[in-house]
């Protein structure tokens, strides 16, 4: 009988708590008053608006684009399309590499603005051979895809 009793009048209690007696329109006010308008109210500046002033937090967007703003080159959100991604440089790297010097890179790994290439050439290869391949490619992958800074390791 008791918890009959007691729950509607604590759920009375709750729900008259919440909710404002009166609105900030019906005082005349244009807008919301900001929390950090009274230094000591440290309540609002705690626990912002709450639930029952929501709506007036959440703002509408004032520009309606008619296009799609997201321009994340990771986005898939249709799959029917054609994306340039990392492995596209890897690939160009690659054939730089390849129509510079013929030698087709072990490994390219690209970590940021980095690009690394590590490629093998034969161990009768001399040095003057390896800094003229090595300036070949360099300057063939800096043409071909000028956006990363680049790493060329020559292993025998």
């Amino acid at each position: 009988m008791k918890k009959a009793i007691i729950a509607p009048v604590l759920a009375l209690l709750v729900t008259t708590a919440c909710s404002p007696m009166q609105s900030y329109k019906e005082e005349g006010a244009k807008t919301e008053p900001a929390a950090h308008e009274n230094k000591r109210d440290v309540r609002d500046n705690l626990f912002g608006h709450g639930i029952i002033n929501y709506h007036l937090t959440k703002n509408e967007p004032r520009n309606s684009y008619s296009f799609d703003t997201n321009m994340n080159p990771s986005d898939y959100r249709t799959m029917n399309s054609t994306r340039f991604d990392l492995s596209d440089d890897q690939d160009m790297i690659r054939q730089a590499v390849i129509d510079a010097s013929g030698i087709n890179p072990q490994m390219v790994t690209i970590n940021g603005n980095y690009a690394h290439i590590h490629i093998n050439v034969p161990h009768d290869m001399s040095k003057k051979e390896r800094a003229a391949t090595h300036r070949k490619i360099m300057n063939a992958v800096e043409r071909a895809v000028p956006r990363y800074n680049f790493s060329l390791k020559i292993d025998d």
